[in-house]
């Protein structure tokens, strides 16, 4: 199933972080995979945030707003990794908190970004291009859809409602099945400190800098490439309920199994996961041979997955 109809939603799981400070630069390039000594204020970058281990804190959307560094992530993975940024940054001159002025937004279709245009005149529409003004913050995806992410203060946040004939209202669900289809896993609380970005296919989506230096989990990343010791990554499955079916596994961190022979075993487990008219769309960490025409169900269910190409 895909998403035709445009909307705007609110983002309500999305949570932001601000990390402002005379050394916010220097202080995140010791913790992201991603460099930001140099960072580019018209671009937006997707990075992991791990530990010692290289298991991973959160899944970042990270962009440059207001002479300081807004780190999005799902509301249970933003807040770990701002427990753990603020018990290291003492050490440094910045000030990091949760951003209370800015609200999030998704938004998709031609006539969700007429509206969104209406706001960020100079919208910058590349892949992860961000734009700023006195409204907030606008960052594009052109990836397998063309979609956007907001963050809006009060007054763009009015400014966007006069604008829609309806109330904006949560509709996340539909832009999860985007971010489903585009491939882009996320840390969530059942999976907080289980992969290391690899096993989320982050170093396809430029998600880690192989030569950026030393971060905190660093050297497991850079084993896992160098030894090419990574055996699970990420894939996108879908099925069809078909009216009978218990809801209640469609859960993150539920178990999925894979048919050998006459038996199932456990194969992987789901990360993200939307149901839409029937549908359901997941990506799951499964192990990384497993081949494309695998038979897929949910434990302790009948839904069967089949397993979709990644857009990358």
């Amino acid at each position: 199933m895909s998403i035709t109809v445009s909307f705007i939603s609110t983002l309500p799981d999305l949570c932001l972080i601000k990390l402002a400070g005379e050394q916010r630069r220097e202080y995140l390039h010791g913790q992201l995979t991603v460099a930001t000594k140099h960072f580019d204020a018209n671009s937006a970058r997707l990075a992991a945030h791990c530990d010692f281990k290289g298991k991973m804190f959160s899944a970042l959307i990270v962009s440059e707003f207001e002479d300081a560094f807004l780190l999005a992530a799902q509301k249970d993975a933003a807040q770990e990794s701002l427990n753990q940024l603020k018990k290291y940054g003492v050490f440094s001159k910045v000030d990091i908190a949760f951003c209370e002025d800015l609200k999030a937004y998704g938004g998709f279709g031609a006539e969700a970004f007429e509206k969104i245009k209406a706001l960020f005149i100079d919208l910058n529409n590349t892949h992860m291009g961000a734009s700023a003004n006195e409204f907030g913050q606008v960052i594009v995806f052109d990836d397998n859809t063309l979609r956007f992410v907001a963050y809006l203060n009060k007054e763009g946040q009015s400014r966007l409602q006069d604008l829609c004939e309806q109330e904006i209202q949560d509709q996340s669900f539909l832009f999860e099945v985007l971010e489903i289809k585009a491939g882009l896993a996320n840390v969530q609380a059942q999976t907080l400190g289980e992969f290391v970005p690899q096993m989320l296919n982050f170093h396809a989506l430029n998600a880690i800098d192989f030569d950026k230096g030393c971060y905190m989990g660093q050297e497991v990343v850079a084993r896992t490439k160098f030894l090419g010791n990574n055996k699970r990554a990420t894939f996108i499955l879908s099925g069809l309920l078909k009216g009978d079916e218990d809801l209640a596994v469609l859960k993150v961190g539920n178990t999925l199994e894979r048919q050998l022979g006459d038996n199932w075993r456990r194969s992987g487990i789901i990360n993200r996961v939307s149901v839409v008219d029937k549908h359901v769309h997941l990506l799951a960490v499964m192990a990384k041979d497993t081949e494309i025409d695998s038979q897929i169900r949910i434990k302790d269910s009948d839904i069967v997955l089949e397993i979709q190409a990644l857009p990358y």
